[in-house]
């Protein structure tokens, strides 16, 4: 999140540098390049933070293990900021018109594999919440004292084993903190979709186009989206809902 943020406040000093200066190819492929870029770090910590949720709350109900699911995140997002960062050298590098529009189609595929990421990553998580909420896990999950119990037979066991089904459960583990820290999740990824969306059809219209020179249009879509996003994850702040070293505490 913080090297997000940096990129954010290079990206946007570009732009100021740009409006003050608008012959200036410096500036204007330094707003561009990392005002694009800047979020794949936004959505890797993201991505981070979910994975940490699902060993918490428990990673029976997941498809994925969390390990497995934050290296496959993680990846796809590197992906897509090495395709955006190779569309901005591109474009910073190219002669003419026409070699800067390739470097921005190459940005555009980038940005198209972030969006993709995110979109599984939303339906995983919808898939995971739903499981846990009903308390439908995937595998056998792992009682307290480390013995593994299948879910039928812990339905099945007398009531001497009511307060172990209920502390082993994943509802039962859904802390108020680690709600919020969804909540918190739920609202950045939202925001960031929807800048994705923008910076999408943003660059597809050319650097010509109607939307790209509608700045109003970059101040609510991509501005505002990041900045919301930022300040949500400061308000839910991971330190706070889940700090490292306390994860049984707060289950507790």
């Amino acid at each position: 999140m913080v090297l997000g943020g940096i990129g954010e406040i290079i990206g946007w000093a570009g732009r100021t540098w740009s409006s003050r200066n608008y012959i200036n190819n410096n500036a204007f492929y330094m707003n561009i390049c990392c005002t694009i870029i800047a979020p794949s770090f936004m959505t890797a910590a993201m991505f981070i933070i979910v994975g940490r949720v699902i060993g918490l709350v428990g990673s029976e109900y997941s498809r994925l293990r969390p390990r497995t699911y934050s290296i496959l995140f993680i990846s796809a997002d590197f992906a897509a900021l090495v395709v955006q960062a190779i569309g901005g050298a591109t474009a910073a590098s190219a002669n003419d018109h026409k070699g800067a529009e390739n470097g921005s189609n190459i940005m555009v595929a980038g940005i198209i594999i972030q969006m993709a990421a995110i979109t599984i990553y939303c339906i995983i998580q919808g898939d995971y919440l739903w499981r846990v909420l009903t308390d439908r896990p995937i595998r056998p999950r792992e009682t307290p004292s480390g013995v593994v119990t299948p879910r039928s037979d812990v339905e099945d066991a007398s009531n001497n084993f009511t307060l172990e089904k209920e502390v082993t459960s994943g509802r039962a583990r859904l802390t108020p903190n680690i709600k919020n820290m969804l909540i918190g999740l739920g609202i950045a990824t939202l925001f960031i979709y929807i800048r994705s969306i923008y910076r999408t059809i943003e660059l597809l219209g050319g650097w010509n186009g109607a939307i790209f020179v509608n700045e109003r249009l970059f101040n609510a879509l991509d501005g505002m989206p990041i900045f919301v996003a930022m300040f949500v994850m400061n308000v839910f702040h991971p330190g706070r809902f889940i700090p490292i070293g306390k994860e049984r505490n707060a289950i507790a």
